[in-house]
Protein backbone atom coordinates (compact mmCIF):
# COMPACT_ATOMS: atom_id res chain seq x y z
CA UNK A 1 0.00 0.00 0.00
CA UNK A 2 1.08 3.62 -0.45
CA UNK A 3 -0.39 6.70 1.32
CA UNK A 4 -0.58 10.14 -0.22
CA UNK A 5 -1.68 13.62 -0.86
CA UNK A 6 -2.17 16.43 1.51
CA UNK A 7 -1.37 20.04 0.50
CA UNK A 8 1.86 20.01 2.51
CA UNK A 9 2.89 16.41 2.16
CA UNK A 10 2.70 13.92 -0.66
CA UNK A 11 3.14 10.50 0.85
CA UNK A 12 1.46 7.62 -0.89
CA UNK A 13 0.90 4.40 0.97
CA UNK A 14 1.06 1.18 -0.97
CA UNK A 15 -0.46 -2.10 0.12
CA UNK A 16 -0.89 -5.55 -1.36
CA UNK A 17 -3.77 -7.76 -0.29
CA UNK A 18 -6.98 -9.66 -0.87
CA UNK A 19 -10.08 -8.46 -2.65
CA UNK A 20 -11.45 -7.16 0.66
CA UNK A 21 -8.22 -5.32 1.44
CA UNK A 22 -8.13 -3.86 -2.06
CA UNK A 23 -11.68 -2.60 -1.67
CA UNK A 24 -10.90 -1.17 1.79
CA UNK A 25 -7.80 0.56 0.41
CA UNK A 26 -9.80 2.17 -2.36
CA UNK A 27 -12.44 3.40 0.08
CA UNK A 28 -9.81 4.80 2.46
CA UNK A 29 -8.14 6.80 -0.28
CA UNK A 30 -4.86 4.92 -0.52
CA UNK A 31 -3.07 5.95 -3.69
CA UNK A 32 -1.21 2.89 -4.90
CA UNK A 33 -1.80 -0.84 -4.66
CA UNK A 34 1.03 -3.26 -5.31
CA UNK A 35 0.45 -6.64 -6.93
CA UNK A 36 3.42 -8.90 -6.36
CA UNK A 37 4.26 -11.14 -9.30
CA UNK A 38 7.79 -11.99 -8.09
CA UNK A 39 8.59 -15.70 -7.90
CA UNK A 40 10.77 -15.28 -4.82
CA UNK A 41 8.07 -13.62 -2.72
CA UNK A 42 5.69 -15.36 -0.27
CA UNK A 43 3.16 -12.70 -1.35
CA UNK A 44 3.26 -13.71 -5.00
CA UNK A 45 0.06 -13.88 -7.00
CA UNK A 46 -0.24 -15.42 -10.45
CA UNK A 47 -1.50 -13.36 -13.39
CA UNK A 48 -4.16 -16.00 -13.97
CA UNK A 49 -5.46 -15.48 -10.43
CA UNK A 50 -5.55 -11.71 -10.80
CA UNK A 51 -7.37 -11.97 -14.11
CA UNK A 52 -9.81 -14.69 -13.01
CA UNK A 53 -10.79 -12.75 -9.89
CA UNK A 54 -10.93 -9.38 -11.65
CA UNK A 55 -8.73 -7.77 -8.98
CA UNK A 56 -8.38 -4.55 -10.96
CA UNK A 57 -12.14 -4.02 -10.68
CA UNK A 58 -11.79 -3.48 -6.92
CA UNK A 59 -9.14 -0.78 -7.31
CA UNK A 60 -11.26 2.14 -8.46
CA UNK A 61 -8.97 5.08 -9.13
CA UNK A 62 -6.07 3.63 -7.17
CA UNK A 63 -2.82 3.25 -9.11
CA UNK A 64 -1.98 -0.40 -9.75
CA UNK A 65 1.69 -1.36 -9.41
CA UNK A 66 2.93 -4.65 -10.87
CA UNK A 67 5.94 -5.79 -8.84
CA UNK A 68 8.64 -7.98 -10.40
CA UNK A 69 12.09 -9.41 -9.72
CA UNK A 70 14.20 -9.81 -12.89
CA UNK A 71 11.18 -10.63 -15.08
CA UNK A 72 11.00 -11.80 -18.70
CA UNK A 73 9.11 -9.62 -21.17
CA UNK A 74 6.41 -12.22 -21.77
CA UNK A 75 5.73 -12.49 -18.03
CA UNK A 76 5.60 -8.71 -17.63
CA UNK A 77 3.10 -8.46 -20.46
CA UNK A 78 0.83 -11.16 -19.03
CA UNK A 79 1.01 -9.72 -15.52
CA UNK A 80 0.37 -6.05 -16.29
CA UNK A 81 -2.60 -6.99 -18.47
CA UNK A 82 -4.08 -9.08 -15.64
CA UNK A 83 -4.44 -6.00 -13.39
CA UNK A 84 -4.45 -3.24 -15.99
CA UNK A 85 -1.27 -1.95 -14.35
CA UNK A 86 -0.42 1.73 -14.30
CA UNK A 87 3.13 1.32 -12.88
CA UNK A 88 5.88 -1.28 -13.02
CA UNK A 89 8.13 -1.85 -10.01
CA UNK A 90 11.44 -3.64 -10.55
CA UNK A 91 12.88 -5.12 -7.37
CA UNK A 92 15.67 -7.30 -8.74
CA UNK A 93 19.09 -6.79 -10.29
CA UNK A 94 17.78 -5.07 -13.41
CA UNK A 95 20.48 -3.03 -15.15
CA UNK A 96 19.99 0.51 -16.39
CA UNK A 97 19.62 -0.86 -19.93
CA UNK A 98 17.05 -3.42 -18.81
CA UNK A 99 15.00 -0.72 -17.04
CA UNK A 100 15.22 1.47 -20.14
CA UNK A 101 14.07 -1.38 -22.38
CA UNK A 102 11.15 -2.32 -20.12
CA UNK A 103 10.00 1.28 -19.88
CA UNK A 104 10.05 1.73 -23.65
CA UNK A 105 8.48 -1.62 -24.40
CA UNK A 106 5.52 -1.30 -22.04
CA UNK A 107 5.22 2.49 -21.89
CA UNK A 108 4.59 2.57 -18.13
CA UNK A 109 6.36 4.53 -15.38
CA UNK A 110 9.11 2.60 -13.61
CA UNK A 111 9.72 2.38 -9.86
CA UNK A 112 13.18 0.88 -9.30
CA UNK A 113 13.84 -0.66 -5.91
CA UNK A 114 17.22 -0.78 -4.18
CA UNK A 115 18.24 -2.48 -0.98
CA UNK A 116 20.08 0.01 1.22
CA UNK A 117 22.81 -0.83 3.71
CA UNK A 118 25.17 2.12 3.20
CA UNK A 119 25.72 5.18 1.00
CA UNK A 120 27.39 3.05 -1.70
CA UNK A 121 23.96 1.60 -2.44
CA UNK A 122 22.70 5.12 -3.10
CA UNK A 123 25.66 5.76 -5.41
CA UNK A 124 24.53 2.79 -7.48
CA UNK A 125 20.95 4.08 -7.56
CA UNK A 126 22.06 7.43 -8.99
CA UNK A 127 23.06 5.65 -12.20
CA UNK A 128 19.35 5.10 -12.92
CA UNK A 129 18.36 8.75 -12.45
CA UNK A 130 17.65 9.50 -16.11
CA UNK A 131 15.72 6.27 -16.70
CA UNK A 132 13.37 5.52 -13.82
CA UNK A 133 10.46 7.64 -12.62
CA UNK A 134 10.74 6.87 -8.91
CA UNK A 135 13.07 5.02 -6.59
CA UNK A 136 12.11 2.67 -3.79
CA UNK A 137 14.56 2.23 -0.93
CA UNK A 138 14.15 -0.91 1.12
CA UNK A 139 16.09 -3.02 3.60
CA UNK A 140 18.92 -4.84 1.86
CA UNK A 141 18.44 -8.63 1.93
CA UNK A 142 21.00 -11.00 3.41
CA UNK A 143 21.76 -14.61 2.54
CA UNK A 144 19.29 -15.65 5.25
CA UNK A 145 16.44 -14.13 3.23
CA UNK A 146 16.76 -16.88 0.58
CA UNK A 147 16.45 -14.62 -2.44
CA UNK A 148 13.49 -12.61 -1.18
CA UNK A 149 14.07 -8.97 -2.13
CA UNK A 150 11.45 -7.10 -0.09
CA UNK A 151 8.76 -7.55 2.55
CA UNK A 152 11.38 -8.66 5.06
CA UNK A 153 9.74 -6.93 8.04
CA UNK A 154 13.04 -5.18 8.80
CA UNK A 155 13.79 -1.45 8.84
CA UNK A 156 17.16 -0.06 7.78
CA UNK A 157 19.05 2.99 9.03
CA UNK A 158 17.04 5.81 7.49
CA UNK A 159 19.77 8.35 8.28
CA UNK A 160 21.65 6.95 5.27
CA UNK A 161 19.06 8.71 3.11
CA UNK A 162 20.04 12.15 4.44
CA UNK A 163 22.61 12.37 1.64
CA UNK A 164 20.12 11.55 -1.10
CA UNK A 165 19.70 14.30 -3.72
CA UNK A 166 18.05 12.31 -6.48
CA UNK A 167 14.47 11.81 -7.60
CA UNK A 168 11.56 11.23 -5.26
CA UNK A 169 11.60 7.90 -3.47
CA UNK A 170 9.26 5.43 -1.85
CA UNK A 171 10.36 4.25 1.61
CA UNK A 172 9.90 0.57 2.46
CA UNK A 173 11.17 -1.90 5.02
CA UNK A 174 9.43 -2.90 8.24
CA UNK A 175 7.21 0.18 8.49
CA UNK A 176 4.21 -0.26 10.77
CA UNK A 177 1.90 1.69 13.09
CA UNK A 178 4.67 2.00 15.70
CA UNK A 179 7.31 3.60 13.49
CA UNK A 180 5.42 5.33 10.67
CA UNK A 181 5.79 8.67 12.46
CA UNK A 182 9.57 8.24 12.49
CA UNK A 183 9.51 7.17 8.84
CA UNK A 184 7.79 10.42 7.93
CA UNK A 185 9.77 12.69 10.24
CA UNK A 186 13.21 11.25 9.59
CA UNK A 187 13.09 10.98 5.81
CA UNK A 188 11.97 13.07 2.90
CA UNK A 189 10.07 10.15 1.39
CA UNK A 190 7.54 10.86 -1.30
CA UNK A 191 5.76 7.62 -0.48
CA UNK A 192 5.49 5.21 2.44
CA UNK A 193 5.31 1.57 1.35
CA UNK A 194 3.59 -0.81 3.77
CA UNK A 195 3.58 -4.59 3.48
CA UNK A 196 4.50 -6.71 6.51
CA UNK A 197 3.36 -3.87 8.79
CA UNK A 198 -0.29 -4.78 8.24
CA UNK A 199 0.06 -8.56 8.37
CA UNK A 200 -0.78 -10.85 11.28
CA UNK A 201 0.28 -13.83 9.19
CA UNK A 202 3.05 -13.70 6.58
CA UNK A 203 1.61 -12.62 3.25
CA UNK A 204 -1.95 -12.07 4.53
CA UNK A 205 -3.07 -8.45 4.94
CA UNK A 206 -5.41 -7.59 7.81
CA UNK A 207 -8.20 -5.08 7.10
CA UNK A 208 -8.34 -3.81 10.70
CA UNK A 209 -4.57 -3.19 10.76
CA UNK A 210 -4.81 -1.35 7.44
CA UNK A 211 -7.53 0.96 8.75
CA UNK A 212 -5.73 1.64 12.02
CA UNK A 213 -2.43 2.39 10.31
CA UNK A 214 -4.13 4.68 7.82
CA UNK A 215 -5.83 6.51 10.69
CA UNK A 216 -2.43 7.03 12.30
CA UNK A 217 -0.97 8.20 9.00
CA UNK A 218 -3.71 10.78 8.45
CA UNK A 219 -3.20 12.11 11.97
CA UNK A 220 0.47 12.66 11.20
CA UNK A 221 0.19 14.45 7.86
Amino acid sequence: FFFTHTPEYAIPLRLVGSEMCIRDSNELGIDFLGFNFADVSPRKIKPSYAKRNNLSNYCGKVERVAVFVDPADVYIDESIKSINATYIQLHGNESTKRCFDIKNLFNLPIIKAFGVNNTKDLDNAVLYEDIVDYYLFDTKPTNKDKGQKGGLNKAFNWKILNSWNGKDFFLAGGININNIQSAINETNAFCIDISSGVEKVLGVKDSYMIKELYKEFKALV
